[in-house]
């Protein structure tokens, strides 16, 4: 997202994703329908790891989810917003004691939060994608999240189809590498697991309705970042099959004691190895040779969604 040449006249919005791995800001402006960047902030704050087995958030997650917003609401106050929205992902659609957080939430930052769909999140997401994508394609764009796997398919600017599954990393993480035992085992268990969960959704997005794939999350530019600083061969601004496989085996080699995986940094070995089997089962279900990463997503969504209603707008 372009960072230069801001125009002081130009209207000014905000993006602000209450996510299942972090909370996510982007504020921007637009010159000649190009979004461009002017704040921005990630926190990971990982409340889907904090559901207990009952399903509600813990006491400790909603406290530093509360102590986030209440900052990233200083962050909104220094710029003239001509609009904002908040929205809420897969953890805050499930959570039990989800009406315990977003009220105090809305409450701390002045601006209503929409809990989306599965769909709606697909859709938003593409949104994003598309605006920085080639004109005249079909891309496919994936996202896996904490908590959910989203794909929606269309053309210029309009969507054709979207959805989403309850399939995330911290889910498959804990139901397969919860003993912090990964190995070659388990990882193809928790492959063919999401396989299964994916199935339905192959014909639907599949090879002969679409023209490039991209990977609009997080979670896949890490998967593609960790297999090319752990020498897998990947094409040009994406990662294909052969690539993740090469970085499956230094994973499972990681995790035998063998050497250790360059870039990890903070990340969990359990959650590469979660986010690297539904990457892997979706490329195999839906037959995707190619991933393209992108650094667009659901909040630059979000943002050119309120500049497309604001230009609506009779003057």
């Amino acid at each position: 997202m372009n960072e230069q040449h801001i125009d002081p006249s130009a209207p000014v919005y905000a993006a602000l994703v209450l996510g299942s791995d972090s909370f996510r800001l982007l504020v921007a402006s637009y010159r000649d329908g190009v979004p461009l960047a002017l704040d921005g902030e990630h926190v990971p704050l990982r409340l889907a790891a904090s559901l207990d087995a009952s399903g509600c958030l813990s006491q400790d997650a909603v406290r530093d989810a509360l102590d986030c917003v209440a900052r990233l609401r200083e962050r909104l106050r220094a710029h003239p917003l001509a609009a904002a929205r908040v929205v809420a992902t897969s953890t805050l659609r499930m959570a039990r004691n989800a009406h315990l957080f977003l009220p105090a939430a809305q409450q701390t930052l002045g601006i209503d939060i929409r809990v989306l769909s599965g769909e709606e999140e697909a859709l938003l997401t593409w949104l994003g994608v598309a605006g920085a994508a080639p004109g005249g394609s079909r891309p496919l764009v994936l996202g896996i999240g904490g908590g959910s796997t989203q794909f929606a398919l269309g053309q210029g600017m309009r969507v054709t189809r979207a959805g989403s599954v309850a399939l995330g990393t911290v889910r498959q993480a804990l139901t397969f590498f919860g003993n912090g035992r990964i190995d070659a085992v388990s990882f193809a268990a928790a492959v063919s697991s999401a396989r299964v969960r994916l199935a339905d959704h192959a014909a639907d997005y599949g090879p002969a309705v679409r023209d490039c794939v991209y990977g609009a999350s997080g979670t896949v530019r890490t998967l593609a970042r960790l297999a090319r600083e752990n020498g897998a061969e990947c094409g040009a601004g994406g990662v294909d099959r052969s690539g993740l496989e090469q970085l499956a085996a230094r994973v499972l080699e990681h995790a035998g004691g063998g050497r250790p995986l360059a870039g990890l940094g903070r990340l969990l070995p359990r959650n590469v190895a979660a986010a690297l089997a539904i990457l892997i089962a979706l490329m195999e279900e839906l037959e995707i040779g190619m991933l393209l990463e992108s650094d667009a997503g659901l909040r630059h969504g979000l943002l050119h969604d309120l500049h497309r209603q604001r230009q609506a707008l009779p003057a």
